[in-house]
Parts: C-alpha cells; structure tokens; sequence
C-alpha cells in the first residue's frame, strides 16, 4: 500500500474524463500520494460525469485515500476552486489541472519541503514545456531582463519563470497546471480565488498566485520554483488557434489585473506595447491579428468600467 500525505488536492474538471482518469491513475500510482483529493466536476454531459465517477470508484475501492467528488453545474475555475478549497481540511493544498502527470516524487518533496516553516509556495515545473530560446520578449515586455532568473510578474501583466531552475529558485507566481499553498496562510489573508474572472485560466492563476507571493513577501515567506516538485502538463503540446473570445479575455482581464494590482502607468502603456508586439506575431502565424486589434479598442473604450472590476460577458464580445 503506499503511503499517505497529508495534503488535499483540488482538481477542476470540464467534460475531459480521459484525461481526469489519466490524471488520478498517475497521481495515484505512487509510492506517496495525497490522503484527500477534490474534483469539483462541471461536465455539462451526464455520461462524461458518470465517466469521471466511475474513475474514482476505482481508485477508492483499492486504496484509502478520501476522494471527494463535487458536481457544480455552472461551469467556472474560479468558482471551482474556491469551492476545493473550501474542503481541503490539510495545511497543505495543492492546485492541480486534469491533465497533469505528477513524477515519482512530487508530492514527497511537496510535503517535504512546505514542512519548512519558511516556505508558504511551491510552484510545480513542468517537463513538457522546452525553454524560450528568443530574447525578443525582453523587447517587447513579454518577460523581464533584470528579473530573468527568478518567476516574475511583467509590467505588462505576463508571468513568466526563469528559462533553468537548478535547486530552488524564487517566484513570484505560480502556473495553476500545479502549485501548492498554506491554507493557514490563504486564510489569514483572506485570499480567494476572484470570480470575476471566468474562463481564462493564465489571468486567474495569476492574480490568485501574485496576491499570495506579495502577502508571502510581506511576512518573509518564501514562495519557490524547486527542480525537486516537477510534472508534465500534457495541454503544454497542444496547439490551439486562438479564439475570439479567449483573445478579448487576454487583453481585458489583464487590463483589470493591472489596476487591481495597482501597477501603474507604466503598466499601462506596457500592456498595449506587448499587445501590439502580440499582433504583429499573429500577424506572421496568421492567427487572427484583427481580433487583438479589436479587443485592444474595445479595452481602451471600457477601460474605466474593467478597472472597476466590471467584468461581464459582453466585453468578450466582438
């Protein structure tokens, strides 16, 4: 029987059960694995949930893991989340995707390393993804020059992690495919995840994470990329045109991010900057630059009410 850790991992899914039931398959494969796991299904399909059930059964029946299973019928990562965390009853919470191979050891050294009273989060590295070869991002703000050896927030509201990470390396977010927290922590800060945010992974995740790096920083705790924590994000091949909608979503939600964070001016004009820089690449892929383009002016337009945190359906609209 393996052993137990005490950790809760909470796992989103939306109408994948292959890729759940791969997930848990591989998590649970291990010589330790978390005691609590929370799936917080939002299938609209009532086959796809009774797939994803069916998948757990098969795991509970074999070994003692608590594997939680929640049914949330409007489907939101945000909403999700804060629901997983809601449950979690161990200090040590792990935000997963459902599509993520954990490698032997990762929640060995998770648990390992978050016992250290000095660190409050530990962003997974993920195998799958080969290392950026182009400074021309330091150009066009899409990553930092003078943070390059650390995971840093851009002026232009990008995270990104450092091209090699030997030992432990500081961040200042986390990618949400994999990281772990403090609920201890999470809670006397009262961070949540923000529901305004819906539908676009990369802006919640970072909001979620650079809130809690600052708060981390605030106290002295340290919030790390460690080679010892690594899996494979199987959705890091896949190549996805990019939609209208998920276009409107990147130039908007960073838009709102930039002033709830209070990054100021030059914030501002970095964003559009980087975004311009953006279209001119999907320009050359022949990905649907005027989408940029229009989703750009309809942020200048409405940039007072997304400051505000008005975030509503129609502004991913065309």
């Amino acid at each position: 029987m393996p052993s137990l850790l005490p950790i809760s991992v909470v796992i989103p899914t939306y109408n994948r059960p292959d890729s759940l039931k791969r997930t848990l398959d591989c998590m649970l494969s291990k010589e330790h694995i978390p005691n609590h796991i929370v799936i917080i299904d939002q299938s609209a399909e009532e086959e796809v949930r009774r797939r994803n059930l069916a998948s757990i059964a098969n795991h509970t029946e074999k070994i003692d893991t608590n594997i939680e299973y929640i049914y949330q019928d409007k489907p939101s990562s945000t909403a999700s989340r804060n629901t997983g965390f809601m449950r979690a009853y161990n200090e040590i919470v792990v935000y997963s995707d459902d599509d993520v191979d954990a490698c032997d050891d990762t929640f060995y050294n998770v648990a390992e390393l978050m016992f250290d009273g000095g660190v409050s989060l530990i962003a997974g590295i993920d195998d799958n993804t080969p290392p950026s070869a182009s400074s021309l991002g330091y150009l066009f703000g899409t990553k930092s020059y003078r943070q390059r050896a650390i995971g840093h927030v851009t002026a232009s509201m990008l995270g990104r992690y450092p091209d090699s990470v030997k030992g432990e390396v500081r961040t200042r977010w986390a990618m949400g495919y994999f990281f772990a927290v403090k609920k201890s922590c999470a809670e006397r800060w009262g961070i949540l995840w923000d529901e305004r945010l819906t539908g676009y992974a990369y802006a919640e995740d970072l909001d979620y994470t650079f809130s809690y790096c600052k708060q981390s920083e605030e106290e002295n705790l340290r919030c790390i990329l460690s080679d010892k924590v690594r899996v494979r994000h199987l959705a890091s091949n896949e190549h996805r045109t990019p939609s209208q909608r998920s276009t409107y979503a990147y130039v908007i939600n960073r838009e709102y991010l930039s002033g709830k964070h209070k990054m100021g001016v030059r914030s501002y004009l970095a964003m559009r900057w980087s975004n311009f820089a953006h279209m001119l690449l999907r320009l050359l892929k022949k990905q649907n630059a005027g989408d940029l383009l229009r989703a750009q002016i309809k942020c200048n337009r409405n940039k007072k009410r997304i400051r505000r945190g008005e975030i509503t359906p129609d502004l991913y609209e065309g």
